[in-house]
C-alpha cells in the first residue's frame, strides 16, 4: 500500500509508471491525485502525452481557459501551458514546447494528419462514463483501434509499447473497459479483499483499485461529504460499487441449460424446476456485450429475468460477485 501512495497520501505515479504495463487501469475516489498527479509526473519527467477524453464536447471544454486541465498545475508550478485547437484536437503548449495533445475518442477516427510518434504515453481521463453520459458505439474497439494508431510498429522496431493510463471514478461495473478486459470479477474481488494491485500474467495489464486513501479519509470532514448520501460517499470516497446480496448457493451446472451469457456471467435455467442460476461459467452461444447496444438488447430480450429476481425470487447465484454483476446489468440499485 505504501508504494501506491506517497508519504503525503497522494498517488505514487513514479511507482505505477515504472511497472511498465502497456495498459494501466487506475480506479479510485475523487480528488486523490489521479489526473493532476499524472500530468505533473509527465511534466517533471519531460514526457509529452496524449490527453484522451471520451467525447468531443468534453475535449472542447478542455480547450477553454476555464476548462484547461493544466490550470491548477500552471498556478502550482508557475507555468503557462495553454490550449489551442489544431486539426480536430487540442495542443497544450508553452512557448513552443508541446506538453500534451488532446483528442476525443468519439471523433478520433475522423481526425487525419496527426503524427503521434512524439508521444509514448496516453492519459485517458474519466474513462468510465458517468451515469447519463452519452455512450460511444463499440467503444472498447474504438479505444483499441486508437491505441494501435498511436503505437503503430514501435515494438517491431525494438521500442517499448506506448503506455496508456485509464483513469476512472467508481461509477459502474458495466463499462466497456471492465467488460472488454474481463475486469468485473477482478474488480469485485479486489474491493472485497482490499487488494490494490492486480497484474495480468504477461504483465501487459495493470489494475489498481485505490482503497484506503488517506486523502479520502480527510475529505470526509469537508462540508460536501458531511451532507452527501451514503451512496455518493461509497462511490466518491470508498471506491465501492452498488452492492448487497441474497440467494447465494452452489448448484451443479449439469442440472441446468445455458440460456444467455453477458460479460463475465452466464445465466442458466434448471432442466426441471422453474429456477435460474447465475455463474461465472459462460458460453459464446447467445452471448451479449455487457455495455452499449449489447447491454440494451440484453435488458430488453431478458427483462423477465429482472422480474424473476425481484418479484418471484427464483434467481440464484454462484457467489456474491455474480449477483453484483447481475444487478449492474439490470440497473438494480
Amino acid at each position: 500500500m505504501a508504494k501506491i501512495y506517497t508519504e503525503d497520501g497522494w498517488i505514487n505515479w513514479d511507482y505505477i509508471i515504472k511497472q511498465n504495463a502497456a495498459f494501466n487501469m487506475v480506479v479510485g475516489a475523487r480528488g486523490v491525485g489521479k489526473t493532476y498527479g499524472l500530468m505533473k509526473y509527465c511534466i517533471e519527467h519531460k514526457r509529452p502525452f496524449i490527453y484522451l477524453r471520451r467525447l468531443k464536447s468534453q475535449l472542447e471544454q478542455c480547450a477553454t481557459n476555464s476548462g484547461n486541465p493544466f490550470k491548477k498545475l500552471n498556478a502550482d508550478l508557475e507555468m503557462d501551458i495553454r490550449p489551442k485547437g489544431s486539426q480536430g484536437g487540442v495542443l497544450f503548449s508553452q512557448e513552443g514546447t508541446v506538453y500534451a495533445l488532446g483528442v476525443a475518442l468519439s471523433t478520433v477516427a475522423n481526425v487525419r494528419g496527426f503524427d503521434y510518434s512524439d508521444f509514448d504515453l496516453i492519459l485517458f481521463d474519466e474513462a468510465i462514463a458517468s451515469d447519463g453520459e452519452r455512450p460511444i458505439q463499440h467503444e472498447f474497439n474504438a479505444f483499441l483501434n486508437f491505441y494501435e494508431t498511436v503505437n503503430r510498429n514501435r515494438e517491431l522496431s525494438g521500442e517499448q509499447p506506448v503506455q496508456c493510463v485509464l483513469l476512472g471514478n467508481a461509477n459502474r461495473l458495466t463499462n466497456p473497459y471492465f467488460s472488454g478486459w474481463h475486469f468485473m470479477k477482478i474488480a469485485l474481488n479486489m474491493i472485497h479483499g482490499k487488494q490494490m494491485v492486480w497484474r495480468s500474467e504477461d504483465g501487459s495489464r495493470l489494475m489498481i483499485m485505490l482503497c484506503d486513501s488517506a486523502i479520502s479519509a480527510r475529505k470526509r470532514d469537508t462540508v460536501l461529504y458531511k451532507n452527501a448520501s451514503d451512496g455518493f460517499l461509497n462511490m466518491a470516497l470508498d471506491n465501492a460499487f452498488r452492492t448487497d446480496g441474497t440467494n447465494i448457493r452452489s448448484m451443479p451446472l449439469r442440472e441446468f441449460n445455458h440460456i444467455v451469457s453477458i460479460g463475465d456471467i452466464g445465466i442458466f435455467k434448471h432442466k426441471s424446476d422453474r429456477i435460474y442460476y447465475v455463474s461465472f461459467t459462460t458460453n459464446q452461444d447467445n452471448a451479449y456485450d455487457s455495455y452499449g447496444i449489447g447491454l440494451k438488447m440484453f435488458q430488453q430480450d431478458f427483462y423477465s429475468l429482472k422480474l424473476f429476481y425481484l418479484v418471484q425470487k427464483i434467481v440464484y447465484f454462484e457467489n456474491y460477485e455474480c449477483e453484483l454483476i447481475f444487478r449492474e446489468m439490470f440497473d438494480i440499485l
